[in-house]
């Protein structure tokens, strides 16, 4: 009878558990849906401002702007992207796994975190973590993108940076998220992700206002900060990706498990049942 009770208390346990991570995945569902639109409706934005880039660039120069000076030496500073959160599988272990390995390979690195697991696991270790923020997603506000973008801004034009790296994960699919590196400053014109549409004017003279310099500038930091907004949009994607692949798993564990303590409930009464039969009829055989 124990055990009966015993199995009786799992098995609605365990249904609690599954009502859970159905609901979760739900969630990460409805949330990742929301953020893809969100990548997709900032993507032709982001790619003819690089074509405009591009284009003033080439007639001035470009040297014009301190976000786009190569420096041979100086100090790296990595940024490095994970959630809040866990339950997402191994979604914030492959990014601090390769910011180790990262960090094991340039020890004089300046680190920079974004969310709170990156951020406890390096303090943990006493890694010296330089400015962190936590707190950014699910709702990606663009005033913690500025101010992202100004602390970047000046340590590469201020304390001279020879360059400034971001570790986050690239959303390929909901199955597939890929831990990337890369380059956010300098700004490499050539690399930008412009479709190479150029304007062609001919036939008159035309002014800008305020003028080059000023547009150009603004453009700059305009497009580093929709980098940045692009990447943590990517991060919380991917995020929810592995979270709702986690969740799916757990409720089809779930769900074997039930079925597993439900055949193991039954055998377990029917013996019972078996055991009472067995004792009335030996005592009704002990009464004859």
């Amino acid at each position: 009878m124990a055990q009966i009770k015993e199995i009786k208390s799992r098995i609605k346990t365990v249904k609690n558990i599954g009502q859970i991570t159905k609901a979760m995945k739900m969630v990460a569902t409805a949330r990742l849906k929301k953020a893809q639109e969100r990548i997709l409706g900032a993507r032709p934005y982001a790619i003819r401002m690089a074509d405009v880039m591009k284009n003033l660039a080439s007639k001035m120069g470009e040297e014009v702007h301190p976000l786009l000076a190569v420096r041979n030496e100086g100090k790296t500073a990595l940024i490095v992207i994970t959630a809040d959160r866990g339950l997402c599988g191994s979604f914030n272990v492959n990014i601090i796994r390769q910011a180790q390995n990262y960090l094991r390979e340039n020890p004089d690195t300046v680190l920079l975190t974004i969310g709170k697991k990156g951020r406890d696991f390096f303090r943990r270790r006493n890694v010296p973590v330089r400015k962190d923020w936590t707190g950014v997603f699910p709702n990606v506000s663009y005033e913690t993108v500025l101010e992202v973008r100004d602390e970047i801004e000046t340590l590469f034009i201020q304390e001279k940076f020879k360059n400034v790296l971001v570790l986050f994960t690239e959303f390929k699919s909901v199955i597939q998220q890929v831990a990337t590196l890369d380059t956010l400053l300098p700004i490499r014109l050539e690399n930008l992700p412009g479709d190479g549409q150029t304007v062609t004017v001919t036939g008159g003279d035309y002014e800008f206002e305020p003028d080059l310099d000023t547009i150009l500038n603004t453009l700059v930091s305009q497009y580093l900060a929709t980098q940045i907004h692009r990447m943590l949009l990517e991060s919380f994607s991917s995020e929810m990706g592995a979270k709702r692949s986690a969740m799916e798993s757990a409720s089809k564990n779930a769900g074997e498990m039930i079925t597993r303590l439900t055949l193991e409930f039954n055998r377990a009464r029917q013996a019972m049942i078996t055991k009472e039969l067995a004792e009335i009829v030996g005592g009704a055989a002990a009464l004859e």
